[in-house]
Parts: C-alpha cells; structure tokens; sequence
C-alpha cells in the first residue's frame, strides 16, 4: 500500500483518536454540532438504503473509523459488510467491536481509499461516511470509489464542512467540489440535502 506524506500525517493523528476520544468528541459532538443533532439519523437512514440498494451484495463502508454507523449496517444487512481505513487504530476499534458484538459478517481491511484492494465493481453499494472532507486528493478517493462500485450501485456520501466550491480549498472549506467530483467519475447525483454544515449525497453509477 503505497501512502503519501498526507495520508500518513491522516492515519497517525485518527490512530492515535481512535481508543476512547474519537466517538466522543467526533461522533457525538461536531458531528452532531454541525449538522443541528440530525446527522446521526441521516447516516443511520443512508445505511438502511445501502442495505436495500444492496440487495444481499457486499457493502464497502470507506473509511469505517470505529464502526459506530457500520454496526448496525452489519446487523440488517444478511450479507458481508466490509470496512477499510487507513487508520491503523481504527480498523482496531472496528475489529475489536465485530468480534465483542458478535457481527461475524463485518470484514475490516487496513488501506488506502486511493488504493482499495477490490476488483472493479465488486460492491453494489458503498458508504463513504463524514469522511471525504480530510482526504487529500479527493478527485483520486471518489474515482476509486466509483471503480469499485458496480454498474448500477449507489454510493452514499456524507460529508461535513463549509459549503463552498473553490479548486484552492481543501475539501473540509470547499465541500461543494464533492458534487462536482461525482460528476467527473460518471455517478449521477440522486440525492443531495445540506443541514447547516452537513451534506448528504446519493449517487449511481450508471448502467454502460
């Protein structure tokens, strides 16, 4: 797994969160400072549409920090959830709840959004969750998303952070180019509600 200077700065700050402050701080606090306390509902309701949308498939969840929306993903859903992040603690965390929780269908792999170790269109549903926004390179994370998406599948986008469009701005000040970068990879926008600093996305791949 090939990582830049940026995705190893990432991984070593969320590692070092992910035992006992990461859910307090992030999940329960900005998250739902952000987006007036609707977030986690939000989240929770694009997880039982990726169960729906994939119909028994696999769902990737990218990045899965420490499963706290994936769980109950894993628990509806019949068929294998997988869960990736760079993140060496938090595929920990995620790892240690599977296994304390009893979700033997919840699969966690340690990589790189930019290089998800997938075939093409192994998933007919993915969540990318409160995560695009600290990403480097988000054109490469959403393409890479869309490659692993299969014809027709839905990819389920949340992000958190200033609705602005600038090609100067990180993602988290110019959370707007998510839209736009959907667009770029050939997903077509099905979905799209903003709450305060809270965006919701639902894009499909279509059918060639």
């Amino acid at each position: 797994m090939a990582v830049g200077r940026g995705q190893k700065l990432i991984a070593g700050i969320y590692s070092r969160a992910a035992h006992r402050l990461y859910d307090p701080l992030v999940v329960h606090g900005s998250f739902k400072l952000l987006s007036g306390g609707r977030l986690h509902d939000l989240v929770a309701e694009q997880g039982r549409r990726a169960v729906s949308a994939a119909d028994g498939g696999p769902i990737l969840d990218v990045p899965v920090g420490t499963a706290y929306f994936t769980k109950a993903v894993a628990r509806a859903h019949p068929g294998l959830v997988v869960g990736v992040d760079i993140a060496e603690g938090m595929v920990q965390e995620s790892r240690d709840l599977a296994a304390r929780e009893g979700l033997s269908n919840l699969s966690v792999v340690q990589a790189s959004i930019h290089e998800l170790p997938f075939p093409d269109g192994t998933f007919p549903a993915i969540l990318c969750t409160n995560g695009l926004q600290v990403m480097p390179n988000l054109e490469g994370a959403v393409g890479e998303l869309a490659r692993v998406l299969a014809p027709g599948g839905t990819l389920f986008v949340s992000v958190v952070g200033v609705p602005l469009r600038s090609k100067s701005l990180p993602t988290a000040f110019a959370t707007r180019n998510v839209s736009d970068a959907l667009r770029g990879v050939g997903l077509r926008r099905t979905r799209f509600l903003r709450l305060r600093l809270a965006t919701i996305i639902c894009a499909r791949k279509v059918m060639p």
